[in-house]
C-alpha cells in the first residue's frame, strides 16, 4: 500500500483528510463487491497521485453509521447502505464533489482530473491486476446481488 492510501476508522479518516487542502474520502461497506472493487482501483489512484491523501473507510458497525450525523452530514456528505460505495473529493474539510459506485481506476482518474486536475503519473489504461483479481474474487457475490435485484424488479 502506498503511503498516501490509508484504511482508517471514520473519525481518523476525517481528521487526516482535514489536514490537507484537497483529499479523497472513500466510504464502503463489508462484503460489498463494488466496495471491494473500489479498494483495488484506489491503489492505482494513490500511486498516480502521490500528493493526494486517499482515505478508505469501511462502515461496518452501528457505531460507524451513527457517526454520520456528526462526521459526515456537517460536511454535506449524505450516505446510506444503499448508496455505497461513495467517493468524495474534500476541499478544506468539506465535500467538493461526490461520486457513487465503483469503476476502473482509469475512469475514476478521469473524474478526478475534472475535479482536481491531472495526476502526477498517468493511470494505466484498461483493468489493473488488482482490479482483475477482485473481479474474480467477487464474481459469485456479484451474481448473487444481481439475482436478488432481479427478483425485486417488477415484471422480472
Amino acid at each position: 500500500m502506498t503511503v498516501n492510501l490509508r484504511k482508517l476508522p471514520l473519525s481518523d479518516a476525517i481528521a487526516w483528510v482535514d489536514e490537507s487542502p484537497v483529499a479523497l474520502l472513500s466510504l464502503g461497506i463489508p462484503r460489498c463487491p463494488a466496495s471491494r472493487a473500489l479498494e483495488a482501483s484506489l491503489e492505482a489512484i494513490a500511486e498516480s497521485r502521490p500528493d493526494l491523501p486517499v482515505a478508505r473507510v469501511v462502515l461496518s458497525s452501528p457505531g460507524d453509521w451513527a457517526l454520520r450525523e456528526t462526521m459526515l452530514w456537517p460536511r454535506e456528505i449524505r450516505v446510506s447502505r444503499s448508496s455505497v460505495p461513495v467517493l468524495v473529493v474534500m476541499r478544506d474539510g468539506m465535500r467538493a464533489a461526490l461520486r457513487h459506485g465503483s469503476a476502473r481506476a482509469q475512469v475514476l482518474d478521469a473524474w478526478l482530473s475534472t475535479e482536481i486536475g491531472p495526476p502526477a503519473h498517468a493511470v494505466a489504461g484498461g483493468i489493473t491486476a488488482s482490479e482483475s483479481a477482485v473481479m474474480e474474487e467477487t464474481a459469485k457475490r456479484r451474481t448473487q446481488h444481481m439475482d436478488v435485484k432481479g427478483r425485486r424488479e417488477p415484471g422480472l
